[in-house]
C-alpha cells in the first residue's frame, strides 16, 4: 500500500472517525474534571454518584488513543481505596474492551491487520490471535498493548465469548497494581 492509497484509505474510514471523536469525547471530560478540581473533588461534589461518572469516564479515556487511562485508575485507587478503587478501574477497563473490540470488528473493513500483525513482536507471533496468551499477555506490551490485545481480536474475528474470559483476566493485574498505587499515596 502506497502512502496516498494509505491516506485516501484513512480518509474513508469510519474507524477513524470514530476514534477521533471518541479523543474528543475523551479531552472534553478529562477537562470537565480539571475544571471540578481533582478526582476527589468529583467524589465530593457527586457523592455515590460519583462512581457512575468514573467508570464510563475511564471507560472512554481508556478507549481513547493518547489518554492515559492508567492516571484514571491510580485517580480511583486515591479516591475510592484500594478495593473499590481497583474494582471501578476493572469495570472501566473492561467495558472499554468491548467498544474497543467492535472498533475492530469495524478495522478489518478498512484495514489488513493481518499483515500489520506480521510487524509484531516474534514471541507474540508464535500465538494466534485467538491463543489465550495473545489475548492475555498481548495487554502487558508496554504503551499500545491493551489497544493491541482489544482491536486486534475484533478486527480478526476472535469469538467474543473467548474475548470476554480473557480480558476479564488480563485486566485483573493492572487494576489491582494501579489503584494500589493511589491508595499507597495516601500514605505518604
Amino acid at each position: 500500500m502506497t502512502r496516498a492509497d494509505l491516506i485516501r484509505t484513512l480518509l474513508r474510514s469510519r474507524t477513524l472517525y470514530l476514534l477521533t471523536g471518541i479523543l474528543l469525547i475523551g479531552v472534553l471530560l478529562t477537562s470537565w474534571v480539571d475544571t471540578i478540581g481533582d478526582p476527589a473533588a468529583v467524589w465530593e461534589r457527586f457523592g455515590l454518584l460519583a462512581p457512575a461518572i468514573s467508570i464510563p469516564l475511564h471507560a472512554i479515556v481508556a478507549i481513547a488513543p493518547l489518554l492515559p487511562s492508567d492516571l484514571m485508575s491510580v485517580a480511583n485507587g486515591t479516591v475510592y481505596g484500594f478495593w473499590l478503587g481497583a474494582l471501578l478501574s476493572w469495570i472501566g477497563w473492561y467495558l472499554a474492551s468491548f467498544v474497543q473490540f467492535g472498533i475492530g470488528r469495524s478495522l478489518r473493513n478498512d484495514f489488513d491487520v493481518a499483515k500489520w500483525m506480521a510487524r509484531s513482536p516474534a514471541w507474540l507471533q508464535r500465538f494466534p490471535v485467538t491463543h489465550p496468551v495473545f489475548l492475555i499477555g498481548a495487554r502487558f506490551m508496554p504503551y499500545a498493548g491493551g489497544h493491541l490485545s482489544t482491536l486486534v481480536p475484533g478486527a480478526l474475528g476472535v469469538t467474543l465469548g473467548r474475548f470476554a474470559w480473557c480480558t476479564a483476566i488480563a485486566i485483573v493485574p493492572p487494576s489491582l497494581v494501579m489503584a494500589g498505587i493511589g491508595a499507597g499515596l495516601l500514605m505518604l
